[in-house]
């Protein structure tokens, strides 16, 4: 799977580690994904 834009609203999110989160968003089809964000949160 490679990288996926689409517009969403943003449900749940939860930390995984240090770096990553686990996003549970709602796209506009009325799908409910749960997508991994690498490296999203930043160091200071």
């Amino acid at each position: 799977m490679g990288i996926v834009k689409t517009k969403a609203i943003i449900l749940r999110e939860s930390n995984m580690g240090d770096f990553d989160k686990m996003l549970t968003m709602l796209t506009p089809d009325l799908r409910q994904n749960i997508m991994c964000s690498k490296r999203s949160k930043k160091t200071q």
